[in-house]
């Protein structure tokens, strides 16, 4: 029904606040990710407006400034043999039903290998070494191609992601490689020798381009340049000796980092992740010793299929266990109480590692690529 003020071409009130873009931008970006993906479908102003890199990067900043940016999910550490329909996945809170789909990419074997403040680092075709940086949300990729070096005397070992959205738009990929030492045995048989020599290159999003051998480093510990963790504006690795490497991404310096010592009841179940602002570092127990957390009698004959790790600043520290069998087990340090779900994920069916368990968040943003 039209009104008077349409009849001779006036706007009215509400009109002329939803034609200011700076006014609008003020409001959308208070908005919960999905609602703002639905808003699309309101005008093309809007669908203009939210689509833009720039909103995109105000919207996630609000909420991170806010505190309400909080993964919803852990993607476990899977190999997609297809694009997935249905990902593998730990819900954080009963909320999370369903997830976008990577059925925008055309590429097997797909596994998620890092996550970012709502971009995933994921690799395809497993033995040709190519990845692409995404968000499922935005079904938006970027094909990444790691430089190859001039002889073939150096191994990729590692290929991590920094992305740090309220200093930058902008993200940095490195790659690691590793100096390998060719040789012959007395038959002539061709040997490899893995040196404690490494290479550095950066990728930054913002030039589109890499800085070859940008670092060259030396280290004797072995450290899992595959297994990274970006906190704290550095990229931090794994390691299960008493000293591993940190990288300050902006002031591009590599630096030393204790580890803490193993216990002898370490049984392989291991976990390196972030949250709530904390690092963490989870080593799993000899099923038969975990009733020091009160497990119960039916689950101490399960092996762990993943350990995670999570902080939050009102409910305190808990960890997530997720049995072979299916069963998930959710401890609260604080409350010592524990809550047993049984519709969790069964370790049978998929590629993971029980030594070095990855499990990456999902943060609902409209990050660009």
């Amino acid at each position: 029904m039209k009104t008077p003020a349409d009849e001779v071409g006036m706007k009215t009130p509400a009109k002329k606040v939803a034609d200011i873009d700076d006014l609008l931008i003020e409001i959308l970006q208070r908005l919960p990710t999905k609602t703002l993906l639905q808003f699309k479908l309101v005008s093309k102003q809007w669908l203009s407006i939210i689509s833009s890199s720039d909103f995109s990067i105000f919207h996630t900043r609000f909420l991170l400034n806010e505190g309400s940016l909080k993964p919803s999910v852990l993607f476990l550490d899977a190999i997609y043999r297809k694009p997935p329909t249905k990902f593998v996945f730990l819900p954080l809170n009963r909320d999370t039903k369903q997830l976008p789909l990577l059925d925008f990419m055309n590429a097997p074997y797909i596994t998620i290998i890092q996550s970012c403040n709502g971009l995933l680092l994921c690799t395809y075709d497993y033995d040709n070494q190519s990845y692409f940086i995404c968000n499922p949300v935005i079904k938006k990729f970027k094909m990444i191609s790691c430089p190859m070096p001039p002889m073939l005397e150096y191994h990729l070992v590692g290929v991590n992601l920094a992305f740090d959205p309220l200093k930058s738009p902008c993200y940095k990929i490195i790659s690691i490689w590793q100096e390998v030492l060719l040789d012959k045995d007395e038959e002539n048989n061709c040997l490899c020798r893995m040196t404690s020599n490494f290479s550095m290159d950066i990728y930054s999003s913002e030039t589109d381009s890499w800085n070859v051998s940008k670092i060259k480093f030396t280290s004797e510990w072995a450290i899992q340049f595959d297994h990274a963790v970006f906190f704290n504006g550095a990229i931090h690795w794994d390691s299960v000796a008493k000293e591993s490497l940190y990288f300050d991404v902006e002031t591009e310096c590599l630096m030393p980092m204790p580890m803490p010592k193993p216990s002898r009841r370490y049984s392989g179940s291991r976990y390196f992740g972030e949250s709530g602002g904390y690092l963490h570092l989870a080593v799993g127990q000899k099923p038969a010793e975990m009733r020091s957390i009160n497990l119960k009698p039916p689950y101490c004959d399960y092996d762990i299929f993943c350990l995670v790790v999570r902080s939050d600043e009102d409910k305190g520290d808990s960890m997530v266990a997720v049995l072979q069998c299916g069963t998930t087990l959710y401890y609260n340090f604080k409350d010592k109480e524990m809550e047993v779900r049984t519709d969790g994920p069964k370790a049978n069916g998929y590629r993971y590692d029980i030594a070095r368990f990855r499990g990456c968040e999902y943060f609902e943003t409209l990050s660009c690529v």
